[in-house]
């Protein structure tokens, strides 16, 4: 009996020990990490394990151990957004023949708000932890801490980290020679990519100030304060700016973010002309921008801080979505410039796609994925800037218009009383006294003059082949000179009109004909020909505002844009052809800008978005009614003056196609020369 109690101890004692042996050999042990005197950002995440605190947790020291530990298996770890706290420990072993090596403990997160470096030391009492000077971390926009190890020595270190943005730990260790040089490298990008900025705001303020368009200062408010949010992620701003905590500039983080999003907003509608658009699409870049500016105002109160930044991370992918949807309706829609905002928030949201998935571990962290967003954003302002040049046409445009005006202010009345008697003559012989009459089509003309007579001029050509050619042009300012130049301009088209065909090559045509002619006068012009047996329209333009074209099935209203050169401005004229095809029931409108520039006491203008809106409202009424409504509705709009502060046309064509037994009906014009 005892050999058999013996024989079931000494069993029962054995499987203890085999148990034992096993779990300990089951437990995956955390290897050393070797330090050298040539590591060049090193990962350490791998050799680490950590645990998380939860709020309320006992802290201290000595009970920091206690807890389970994972180990690390990523060079780079996120948490996103959490209220936690993380302990991350590790064991470093330095070589034997090396001699005390000099190294940096790195973590790759500039916005990491506390750091704290502890190491394992022996003391009176036995082994213990202890936090690592002050005096051994370093002035660097990101955690760094220089620490001395002795030869064939094995260390120990506990890191204690929390903040309230993104949780993103990726330490690094460096030798100091090669993290000078990465100092240097990442100096060099910062510099340039703030110094891109600075330059950019300064240029395009200026320009603000000269050309006062509201699309530029928008654009330099937004360029501002993007600037200062990237100070606030990179740590430039607590580094060299203003010196302070991370924590501090994470404060005006969400501000700075929510601003730079409200302003980009508001320069994109500017911009783009989405006033013109008679839909949801204007009204959301408005109540985006407003609930922005709202964000602004609540990341200002530190209670909603976790709120606020889960906010901001997703409010400008819902902004960029936005701005990328209208620029491809505008640039579809013949607005050449959009093509610049398709390109520049199509980067940029791919270099921040980039960030993410870098900080998610997905992809690994080098200097490419590190700075992926910032490179991203200097392509994408650098984008912007160039889309804002395409403005200065236009201005120049204005610019010269006004001072066509100026002079002609100037004029003394006795002369002017002699011109216009001699152009008010000239005027009723070039313009047509009656509109064709052609099957298919139905013409609908209304011009109305700014003085006695004026600068805007059209006309009509039947063509051999059938079609119909209409033509319309304005001459910049009006008055007796922009009369004797339509006088012109009426010649030149008769003549080049009859050789060729091909839209675009009447109008380079023309303008190398009166080339040295205009003075300092220039011509907008727009032709069109038509083939009234099957609506298809052939269409040319030389600096003119888009024809709207009206389809009465949808009663969609669609502006064709096309652009080309201002008539005058050089004897080459670069200008384009579009062909489009109208159904039965189609209307298409041709006009001069004196109907969108009307401007009201106030020095309010008319605008694109009325315009159209009475179009579709009116879109049933026949030409002569709706161009008597337009100019009755103008005129109310400009204060009921006796004459407009421009010249109006306005040319309505219908395409209605009639059986060939149908009765032809006389069209008349409802042209007035008051």
């Amino acid at each position: 009996m005892n050999i058999f109690r013996k024989i079931r101890n000494f069993s029962f004692i054995l499987l203890i020990f085999i148990l034992s042996i096993g779990s300990l050999y089951s437990q995956e042990e955390v290897p050393v990490f070797p330090i050298s005197g040539s590591m060049s950002g090193t990962p350490i995440n791998k050799f680490t394990s950590i645990r998380n605190i939860r709020p309320g947790e006992v802290q201290t020291p000595t009970d920091l151990e206690a807890g389970d530990w994972t180990r690390v298996d990523k060079d780079s770890l996120s948490f996103s957004f959490t209220d936690d706290q993380f302990l991350i420990k590790f064991k470093i072993q330095a070589p034997p023949k090396e001699g005390t090596i000099s190294w940096y403990l790195v973590l790759n997160n500039p916005g990491m708000e506390n750091l704290t470096v502890f190491k394992r030391v022996w003391g009176p009492g036995g082994w213990a932890w202890s936090e690592l000077s002050r005096d051994m971390r370093m002035s660097y926009i990101q955690p760094a801490f220089l620490i001395e190890t002795p030869p064939n020595k094995q260390e120990e270190f506990l890191i204690h980290a929390s903040t309230r943005r993104s949780l993103v730990l990726n330490f690094q260790a460096w030798a100091p020679k090669e993290f000078a040089a990465h100092i240097q490298m990442e100096n060099l990008f910062l510099g340039i990519f703030f110094g891109a900025i600075g330059i950019m705001l300064v240029y395009n303020g200026f320009l603000a100030f000269v050309v006062k368009d509201s699309s530029y200062f928008f654009y330099v408010f937004y360029l501002l304060f993007y600037g200062l949010w990237q100070m606030a992620v990179t740590g430039v701003g607590a580094q060299y700016l203003i010196p302070a905590p991370a924590t501090s500039w994470n404060d005006y983080l969400t501000g700075f973010a929510f601003l730079s999003v409200a302003f980009s907003l508001l320069f994109t509608r500017s911009f783009l002309h989405m006033e013109r658009e008679t839909g949801w699409k204007n009204y959301a870049f408005l109540i985006l921008a407003a609930f922005a500016i709202l964000g602004f105002i609540a990341s200002l109160f530190s209670s909603i801080y976790g709120p606020m930044i889960w906010a901001v991370s997703w409010y400008p992918f819902l902004a960029a979505v936005l701005v990328i949807y209208s620029a491809a309706i505008r640039l579809r829609r013949g607005y050449r410039p959009a093509r610049y905002f398709l390109l520049a928030w199509s980067v940029l949201i791919l270099f921040v796609l980039i960030t993410a998935l870098r900080n998610l571990s997905i992809i690994q962290d080098t200097e490419l994925t590190h700075w992926s967003a910032q490179f991203g954003s200097l392509v994408e302002m650098t984008l912007l800037s160039f889309a804002l040049a395409d403005r200065i046409k236009t201005l120049e445009k204005d610019s010269l218009q006004a001072r066509l005006e100026n002079y002609e202010s100037q004029l003394k009345l006795t002369e002017i009383e002699q011109e216009l008697k001699i152009a008010r003559e000239l005027q009723e012989s070039i313009l047509p006294d009656r509109l064709p009459e052609v099957k298919n089509l139905k013409l609908s003309v209304r011009s109305e003059f700014a003085s006695s007579v004026g600068g805007d001029f059209y006309d009509f050509q039947h063509l051999e082949s059938g079609k119909l050619g209409i033509f319309l042009s304005d001459v910049s300012g009006h008055g007796v000179p922009a009369a004797i130049i339509s006088s012109m301009v009426k010649l030149a088209f008769s003549i080049e009109s009859r050789k060729n065909e091909d839209p675009a090559e009447v109008l380079r045509s023309i303008n190398r004909s009166l080339s040295g002619k205009y003075g300092k006068h220039f011509i907008t012009a727009a032709y069109l020909l038509i083939d009234p047996a099957n609506g298809k329209v052939t269409y040319s333009n030389a600096g003119h505002p888009p024809i709207v074209a009206i389809d009465k099935e949808s009663g969609e209203t669609k502006e064709i844009f096309l652009p080309g050169w201002i008539m005058g401005m050089d004897p080459n004229l670069k200008n384009s052809v579009v062909e489009f095809q109208m159904k039965p029931g189609d209307r298409l409108i041709i006009y001069t800008d004196g109907i969108t520039e009307a401007r009201s006491k106030n020095g309010e203008i008319f605008g694109f978005q009325r315009f159209y809106k009475l179009l579709s409202d009116l879109m049933q009424s026949p030409g002569e009614k709706l161009a008597e409504e337009l100019f009755t509705t103008v005129r109310s709009f400009a204060g009921n003056r006796k004459h407009f502060e421009d010249d109006l046309t306005f040319l309505v064509l219908d395409y209605l196609p009639i059986p060939d037994e149908s009765p032809k009906k006389e069209i008349t014009s409802s042209f007035s020369k008051s």
